[in-house]
């Protein structure tokens, strides 16, 4: 029996509970009304943080019709940008756009224009080196670009900052840096791809020369193989006393395509064959008269004979006279004079502005966090009473 009596004083009804709730009301409303003034004065404190975004978006192409000879020069080098040429270049609106994204998203720019700000400074005053430079990536942190959503098409230039105008001039301080570090970063890339044609037209201008040289040493060892056969079938001639020429037009045709025979280097050779008709039958005159033709060539002459030379000579001719690096060297004088603004198009005097505070949420929070301490603070004494209670009556 007295455990059934011990069960039914352990247990709390509704009606019980709120007659503790009613007979403690001056002690809730009390920690109430103090929370709600603690979560006023925290909202009053607290700093305000505003979130400010806007669209950037790409150059007008208009701006970057001026470098079209570069991007020719680039095609023409096979140097261009292109699906199957990831590593080409090229200089548009979309491509510049990419390079400002990625040039401002490594924060440094970001970085060294919040270090010089004067509420940076103060926050970070008492920080050791370590720790200053982590608090400085975190407010770089707060300025990003952001890529489009599904349902946008724009990407975002947003910032969260406690002043608005100030946060604005930090990041238009640093875009600015950040076009004007992509210009000397596209300034250096230009000269360096002017360079690379340079190498590459040296590399193959002493490809050629040391294939000109080949052909001339062919050419003056078959002309030193042709003089000698010649001499040889002079002395024939002269030996059989045939002076001028005996062979019919049918014979003399024969001996003529069956007299040279071409080798892969280009350089004639000379052959015999049983069906072959003698080639002293032309006669010693006609003969001598080519051994001295071929001796009173100037090296020019030879040459312009020699199986490649002219082809060879005139791929020389069109590497010597090749513009390419030097266009590109004199574009690099527009692109200097190009104003880097104009490469992205933004406004932040259009940005919406967005507070991140919210006093009436702190204020419900504090009220509410109140109201159930209070009421803790109620069923807590309610309850030390009672067993206080049972323990004078045992």
């Amino acid at each position: 029996m007295s455990e059934v009596s011990q069960l039914n004083d352990d247990e709390i009804d509704l009606i019980e509970l709120f007659e503790i709730l009613w007979r403690g009301k001056w002690k809730i409303i009390v920690t109430t009304v103090i929370a709600a003034l603690v979560g006023v004065a925290f909202s009053l404190v607290k700093s305000n943080l505003y979130k400010v975004s806007t669209s950037i978006e790409n150059g007008k192409s208009s701006v970057f019709l001026k470098h079209t000879i570069i991007n020719d020069v680039l095609k023409d080098n096979g140097l261009y940008l292109t699906n199957k040429n990831l590593n080409g270049y090229v200089i548009n609106a979309p491509t510049i756009f990419s390079i400002v994204i990625d040039e401002f998203n490594d924060y440094e720019t970001m970085i060294n224009v919040v270090s010089n700000n004067d509420f940076v400074r103060q926050s970070i005053k008492d920080l050791d080196e370590k720790d200053k430079q982590k608090a400085l990536i975190k407010f770089a942190k707060l300025f990003v670009i952001t890529p489009p959503s599904k349902n946008e098409t724009n990407w975002m230039l947003s910032f969260e900052w406690h002043d608005v105008e100030e946060g604005k001039r930090l990041l238009n301080e640093a875009l600015i840096l950040t076009l004007i570090n992509v210009k000397t970063t596209l300034l250096n890339d230009i000269d360096q791809l002017a360079t690379s044609i340079d190498i590459k037209t040296q590399r193959e201008l002493e490809v050629l020369r040391s294939e000109l040289n080949l052909i001339k040493q062919k050419q003056k060892i078959f002309n030193n193989r042709r003089i000698l056969y010649l001499s040889e079938q002079s002395a024939i001639a002269k030996e059989l006393g045939i002076a001028t020429n005996t062979l019919d037009s049918k014979a003399l045709a024969l001996s003529s395509s069956s007299l040279e025979q071409t080798d892969s280097s280009g350089l004639s050779l000379i052959f015999s064959s049983s069906n072959e008709v003698p080639f002293y039958l032309r006669g010693f005159k006609a003969i001598d008269k080519e051994i001295s033709l071929i001796r009173s060539r100037s090296e020019e002459g030879q040459l312009l004979l020699a199986s490649g030379y002219i082809n060879n000579g005139e791929k020389i001719i069109s590497l010597e006279n090749d513009l390419s690096a030097s266009q590109l060297r004199n574009s690099l004088k527009s692109i200097e004079n190009d104003n880097p603004n104009n490469w992205v198009q933004f406004d932040l005097t259009l940005a919406d502005s967005k507070s991140q505070k919210n006093s009436k949420l702190y204020v419900a929070l504090s009220i509410a966090l109140g109201g159930i301490l209070g009421a803790l603070y109620v069923f807590i004494s309610n309850t030390i009473r009672k067993r206080k209670e049972r323990l004078v009556k045992a």
